[in-house]
C-alpha cells in the first residue's frame, strides 16, 4: 500500500472515531436514528406493507435497504468536501489527489458494511427472518454502489472547490432519491402508472438485490453483473473527470 495513502486512510479512520466527543458512537448511532425515524413513520404511522417474499419484519426490510443507501449518500457527501478538508496535506506533500476522495469512500463504506453485518447478525439472534448468506451474496450490490459513490465523489470533490454550494445541495437530492428506490416500501405498492419509471432507476435494482439476498436468501444473478458494469463505468468516468480537473484545483484550495 502506498505510504501516503496509508497515512491518509489512518487519518480518516482517526477522524471518525476521535474527531469529537460523540465520534466513537456517532458513526453507528446516526444510521440507527435514521432507521428508527423511518420505521416509526412508514412502519407504524403509514403501515407500509412488507412484500411477502421478504418476511414480516418492516424493521429488517428497512434496515437492509436503508443502510447501504446511507453509506452511498454519506460517501458522496463527505467526498465532496474531502479535498478542501485535506487542503493543507495536499498542498504540502506529493499525495495523489485522487487518494483523498478514495480514502473517504473506503472508510465510509467499510464502517457501514460492518455495521449492517452486525445488525443482520443481531436480527438473526433475535429470531428475525434474515439470511446470513446475504452477507456474501449482497457483495456485488455493495461493490457496485461503492464504485458509483467513488466515481461521483471524484466528480463532486473537484466541483465543490469551484462551486462551494455543491456539498449543501447533495443532502436534499439524496433524500429525494431515497424515496424512489423502494427503500421504505415494497415495489408492489407503487401505482402501475409509475412503477416502470421506478424500476428503471438503477438504484432501485441495487436496493432490490439487498432485499433479495438478505431477506429472501437469493444467490448471485445476472443483474449483479449489470450493476457491477454500471458502477465500474461511473467510477471510470469520475476518475477521468478528476484527472482532467485536479491539476488546476491547488490554486483554489
Amino acid at each position: 500500500m502506498n505510504p501516503l495513502f496509508r497515512a491518509l486512510f489512518e487519518r480518516e479512520v482517526k477522524n471518525r472515531f476521535l474527531g469529537g466527543a460523540l465520534s466513537p458512537v456517532w458513526w453507528l448511532a446516526q444510521p440507527l436514528l435514521s432507521l428508527g425515524v423511518y420505521a416509526l413513520v412508514f412502519g407504524l404511522f403509514m403501515r407500509a406493507a412488507v412484500p411477502a417474499q421478504y418476511g414480516d419484519s418492516f424493521v429488517a426490510f428497512l434496515a437492509v435497504g436503508l443502510w447501504p443507501w446511507l453509506a452511498f449518500a454519506e460517501s458522496v457527501s463527505r467526498g465532496a468536501g474531502s479535498l478542501i478538508a485535506q487542503a493543507s496535506l495536499i498542498t504540502k506533500t506529493a499525495l495523489p489527489r485522487a487518494f483523498v476522495p478514495l480514502s473517504t469512500v473506503i472508510v465510509t463504506f467499510g464502517l457501514n458494511c460492518l455495521a449492517l453485518t452486525a445488525i443482520v447478525l443481531l436480527f438473526k439472534a433475535l429470531g428475525y427472518s434474515v439470511f446470513l448468506s446475504g452477507i456474501l451474496f449482497s457483495l456485488p450490490a455493495w461493490i457496485a454502489l461503492f464504485l458509483t459513490a467513488l466515481g461521483l465523489a471524484w466528480i463532486v470533490s473537484t466541483a465543490q472547490i469551484l462551486v462551494r454550494d455543491i456539498e449543501g445541495m447533495l443532502g436534499p437530492i439524496f433524500m429525494l432519491l431515497s424515496f424512489v428506490c423502494g427503500i421504505q416500501y415494497g415495489l408492489e405498492s407503487i401505482p402501475e402508472a409509475y412503477r416502470a419509471a421506478v424500476l428503471a432507476n438503477p438504484f432501485t435494482q441495487v436496493i432490490t438485490r439487498m432485499h433479495d439476498t438478505y431477506l429472501a436468501g437469493a444467490g448471485f444473478v445476472l443483474m449483479d453483473v449489470y450493476l457491477l458494469a454500471g458502477g465500474g463505468l461511473i467510477a471510470l468516468l469520475g476518475y477521468a473527470f478528476f484527472k482532467r480537473v485536479a491539476p488546476y484545483v491547488d490554486d483554489y484550495l
